[in-house]
């Protein structure tokens, strides 16, 4: 016969029922992704990825960004022979879509592009042809491989400003991109005429656009495909591309994002993203797609499409799905093409890049800012952390890696512009980085565009 403190003890033995969420949790499958990298642009997927449990693989193809995550998540040297390990593959950067078309069509599950997204962002040519197929009005874009037929043509224009955007290798060189300032374009001018003069040959001929420009509010959309159709709800974001506070300096791609979900605001998407839809489809496109425009009175005028995750924009996604959407969840619905919709926050977000010297520069990082650490002073931070160019040290310290001193990014969320971006900033300061550089001015363009934009009908 058990006596009654033996039974005390026998109950104070069982284990503790676990609740709901931690059942679920336990039960939630882990995957193998193998992330193929043009130069460690989805750093933060794989971190995302690996902090929620699944295994991670990462192959990154430019050798100067080959430290970036290490101690983090795996690295492989030849991605094609790890592909087979891997229950989703996932591209973070454009150049990669006929073979993420081919593997598809071998019965891999691919995330982040096509053959045709490729064509959409990287020849500015054939996307005039998509956009001649929307409800937009469209802007005089002329191309040339000549620096003096362009400061020709830039001499006989009397009433339109152009900007100048570089393809091929120049591409990547953000801080080529210039919009003349004077009516005449005499700025632009002479700024051709020293691009002639300092041509890096390591970029190839020259090739590039002047683009009329035009006045309005800077605006994109944002969506995810799964290769049959779009998934609500879409994103509305606002892209901040210059270094400095009150848009100054050179052109970086992006120090900054603010923007939110939207299942009810879609006329920007209607008139631009929807109406590609049958085609995304038939091309087997799957992952994020976003056209980024300038919206006047007079309607929309698109700028270019971004056929792939956008950074920093991917980590103001995955705040406003914070505490909703998995990240895993997220990439594994759209490869399996099961996702029909995605749980959201219904307030705003915005998401600052913290950068080191000499960004956006190669030249003279490996002296003033690899190997800076990172020290988040707050654990509550790393919830609005989003690791870019980082590494591990061997005490489990982030340090700056990579090559050209792209931090990393802080996220907030809010009721308000106001909250989100209140809530970033506090962050930050939790934050210490050695010389770290970035705007204090996020989001602050909102107080004057959404008037505009509401007075329009999209927000």
């Amino acid at each position: 016969m058990t006596s009654n403190t033996e039974e005390k003890k026998a109950e104070e033995k069982k284990p503790e029922e676990k609740k709901p969420e931690e059942k679920k949790a336990e039960e939630r499958k882990r995957y193998k992704f193998l992330i193929v990298s043009k130069e460690a642009s989805g750093s933060d997927i794989a971190y995302q990825l690996k902090k929620e449990g699944n295994g991670v693989k990462m192959f990154i193809q430019d050798d100067s960004e080959r430290d970036v995550l290490d101690g983090m998540v795996d690295k492989v040297d030849d991605w094609e022979s790890e592909k087979s390990w891997a229950d989703i593959i996932i591209f973070d950067f454009t150049g990669f879509g006929f073979r993420q078309n081919e593997l598809r069509a071998q019965g891999f599950k691919v995330v982040g592009g096509s053959y045709l997204g490729d064509q959409l962002e990287l020849d500015r040519k054939f996307a005039q042809q998509y956009f001649q197929k929307m409800n937009v009005k469209m802007l005089q874009t002329m191309e040339f491989d000549s620096f003096n037929a362009a400061k020709k043509f830039l001499k006989d224009q009397k009433d339109k400003r152009f900007v100048i955007k570089f393809t091929g290798n120049a591409g990547d060189e953000k801080s080529l991109l210039y919009i003349a300032q004077t009516k005449d374009n005499l700025d632009l001018i002479k700024l051709i005429e020293h691009y002639s003069k300092i041509w890096n040959t390591s970029w190839g001929e020259p090739k590039f656009v002047l683009q009329e420009a035009v006045e309005g509010v800077e605006t994109a959309v944002t969506a995810f495909f799964n290769g049959e159709k779009f998934i609500m709800p879409v994103y509305m974001n606002f892209e901040n591309k210059r270094m400095l506070t009150g848009d100054l300096g050179v052109f970086t791609g992006e120090m900054g994002t603010h923007g939110f979900f939207t299942f009810d605001k879609l006329k920007l998407f209607k008139n631009t993203l929807k109406r590609i839809e049958d085609d995304l489809k038939k091309d087997g496109y799957v992952g994020t797609i976003d056209v980024n425009c300038i919206i006047n009175e007079d309607g929309i005028w698109p700028l270019e499409f971004t056929s792939r995750f956008g950074y920093p924009l991917v980590d103001l996604l995955f705040e406003g799905m914070h505490g909703h959407t998995r990240v895993t969840d997220l990439v594994v619905g759209l490869a399996n093409r099961t996702l029909d919709f995605i749980e959201t926050d219904d307030g705003y977000q915005i998401g600052v890049v913290v950068c080191v010297p000499t960004f956006p520069y190669e030249e003279g990082y490996d002296k003033y800012g690899k190997g800076l650490p990172v020290i988040i002073m707050d654990e509550r931070v790393n919830e609005s952390f989003h690791v870019g160019d980082l590494k591990l040290d061997e005490d489990g310290v982030w340090i700056t890696a990579g090559s050209w001193g792209y931090g990393f990014v802080v996220t907030g969320r809010g009721d308000t512009m106001f909250d989100a971006k209140t809530q970033a900033y506090n962050s930050i300061k939790r934050v210490v980085v050695p010389n770290a550089i970035h705007r204090i001015d996020i989001s602050d363009r909102w107080i004057k565009d959404y008037p505009k934009l509401h007075r329009w009908g999209y927000v």
